[in-house]
This record gives C-alpha cells, structure tokens and sequence, in this order.
C-alpha cells in the first residue's frame, strides 16, 4: 500500500463526494421546505451531516504523519511546509468565492466594509452580526482552519513520550485524545447550559468539534500501529469491525435515522431544547465514526459494492472537486432561487436541486482545475515535508 496519506485510501474521495453534497441537499432542502416533507424530509433536514464527515476525515489525514512519526521515532512533519499547503489549498479558492458573493449576491447588498475583513479572514464565527447569506456554511471552515492551527500543538503533547515505541507511544498519543475529547464535552455542557452565555456564535467555536476531530485522529493512531509488529488485540478487533463493511453502513443507517427524529432536536430555527443538540452531536460523531471504519481501517481493494461505489471513477472525480461544491453551492442555490422566482420554503426542491448541483460541478470544475490543483502542484513540489502529509488532501 503506498504511504501517500490519501493515496493509500482510495475510499476517502467517495466519502468527500458524499460528504459535499449531503451538505448541498441539506440547503437545498432547507432553502424550499422539503424538510416538511414525510419521512424524507427529516432524513434530508439532518444531511448537515456531512460536516462531521469533514471534520473526521480532517483529522484522520492531517494527523496521521505525526502518529506516524511519533512511533517510528522518525522526522515529523515540517510545520512551515504544513501551514503553507494548508493555506495554499483552502484560502485562495475561499476568497473568490466569498469576493464572488459579496460583490454580486443581489439579496446581500449592500454589503459593509467590514464584511470584507471579517470573512476573508474567518473571523465570522467570532463577531457576532456578520451572517450573511451566500456564506453561511463557511462557519465549518472557519472552525476547521481553527483545527488546522492547533493540531501541531496537540501533535506535539502526543508524540513527545515514549518516541519509537509503538505500543506506549500509541496508548500516550490515545490517552492524550481522551483529554481533548473531555475538554471538547465540558465544553459543550457548559455552553448548552447557559454557563458561557447567550452567545450562539461559541455553538460554531472548534472546542465544541475537538471530538469529531479526535476520532478521525484516533482512527490514524490505530491505523498506523496496526501497520506495525504485535498490534493489540483490542486495535485487531477494530480492524475486524471495519471490514465488515455490511455491519458497519447498517449501523451508521440505523443511527442516522434515529437522529432525524425528535430526539436530536427541530430541523428548523425553533428553540430546541439546550440537550437535543448534545444528543445529535453524539449521534453525529457515531454515525461518522461507523460510516469511515471501512475507508480507514478496511480492506482499501474493491472488494465490496461499497468500495465499488465510492471508487467509480464519476464519484472519485466528484470527492476531487467537493471542495469547490462546498464553497459554491450556496450562493448558486440563492441565485438560481431569485432568477426562477422561488422564494423561501415555497418549494421547488425537485427544479432547485438538480439545477444547484449541476451548477455546482461546473464551478467547482473551473475552481479545480484553474485555481486549486495549480497551487496544489506549486506547493508540492517541495519534498521537504513527509509524504503523508504532502498528498492529504483537504477535507472539503
């Protein structure tokens, strides 16, 4: 298997395609009232889903060298290198949208001065009255640039001790993840309960998401030690569960379902009880989690319809672009909406979404191939940094 990070998981652009427009179906739904509608609603109303399966996948890929490194006792990631891709690959295509959108968005203008500085930087999930739409699902990657920041620190705290011994390093770098996921927990208690304020804009702050990232980084842990001499049995066991790929889609299903119903809270801006929205964070987490196993533990050959599915070539070339339909689809859905005349919840699910989606490809098309892979192939062709963390490819 070459240790090329995303090259070595040929599942993981499936998982991008479908993370992407999960997250466009989710607005589009929104956007016409199709969440009203019975049994499917629901189901499409809780797609925003598919920024959990970023977020894991985020931290699987990016954090993996340094798990790596930490075992094998070799060199870590060059951080220069690291902050430059990181940079290089999420923030030039970020800006011609956002400056696409402000500049032309009909229903946004005018649009303040001070809107320009604030999400150009990302700072929109921090000051409070700038959302504006065309942008609002760019608070995910602002908190994901936030992880992006961070993850060299908490790479630092867990590769440390115990360098060069798998099984010890591994269980410093696991007990080092369990801290940071209680630390993402009390922080989610004490904002749902009031006890940091009535600010929503800390509901979007990266301390509330630690523990999606951890599972992904925890899922490169066991990766790599299972790559290694005499793996724990508890670790093989995992492996066994990924690559019961059938065991694993009907639990994500299952869980999914579950969390389109009351118990994780409304699908609209309804108050919801402070709970709710702890009990689908954790259902989130989970149905990612089950969702991954198998393009993170499992046999990486297409040897399932799964694997099959996700490695067609249409859907590989879908999880290459998903970043660009990430960053487009919305302010193309609010276009597309005015120029046909459909106003909010009105309907036109079944017009909107084909149309959005095939708008999005085309721009997120001409955003590839003009924009994000010249600049992914500049800062690659500096072969300072390990491999892995070279060819990890962004989360969107």
């Amino acid at each position: 298997m070459s240790d090329r990070g995303a090259g070595a998981f040929p599942l993981l652009d499936g998982y991008r395609a479908m993370a992407a427009f999960m997250v466009l179906t989710t607005h589009v739904a929104f956007n016409t009232g199709a969440i009203f509608l019975p049994a499917v609603g629901p189901l499409m109303g809780r797609m925003d889903f598919g920024v959990t399966l970023f977020f894991l996948l985020s931290g699987f890929l990016l954090y993996r060298p340094w798990a790596k490194s930490a075992m094998a006792a070799s060199t870590a990631p060059a951080l220069g290198t690291y902050a430059v891709r990181r940079a290089a690959r999420i923030l030039p295509a970020y800006w011609v949208m956002v400056a696409f959108t402000l500049l032309l968005l009909p229903e946004i203008q005018p649009v303040s001065w001070q809107a320009w500085p604030v999400h150009l930087g990302l700072l929109h999930i921090y000051l409070p009255g700038f959302t504006l739409e065309g942008l609002t699902q760019t608070w995910s990657l602002a908190t994901e640039v936030s992880f992006y920041v961070i993850l060299p620190v908490i790479a630092w705290i867990a590769g440390r001790r115990f360098r060069g011994d798998p099984s010890r390093s591994a269980r410093w770098q696991l007990s080092v993840l369990v801290t940071v996921v209680l630390a993402s927990w009390t922080f989610t208690v004490l904002r749902v309960s009031g006890a940091l304020g009535t600010e929503t804009n800390s509901g979007y702050w990266l301390p509330g998401f630690l523990d999606w990232f951890a599972l992904g980084m925890a899922a490169a842990i066991i990766q790599v030690r299972l790559g290694m001499a005499a793996p724990p049995r508890w670790m093989e066991a995992v492996r066994e569960v990924a690559r019961s790929t059938g065991s694993c889609l009907v639990i994500a299903a299952s869980l999914f379902v579950i969390s389109a119903t009351p118990i994780a809270g409304p699908l609209t801006f309804v108050a919801a009880d402070p709970w709710t929205l702890v009990v689908k964070h954790l259902l989130y987490g989970a149905i990612a989690a089950f969702l991954l196993l198998p393009g993170f533990l499992g046999r990486q050959g297409a040897d399932s319809a799964w694997a099959r599915l996700l490695t067609y070539p249409l859907v590989v070339y879908l999880g290459t672009i998903s970043y660009g339909v990430f960053l487009w689809h919305l302010v193309l859905l609010r276009l597309l909406s005015s120029t046909l005349g459909f106003t909010p919840f009105s309907g036109g699910f079944w017009i909107l979404w084909p149309l959005t989606v095939l708008a999005s490809i085309a721009v997120a098309s001409a955003s590839w191939f003009a924009l994000e892979r010249p600049l992914q192939r500049l800062t690659h062709r500096s072969r300072s940094a390990r491999p892995d963390v070279a060819s990890a490819s962004p989360s969107r």
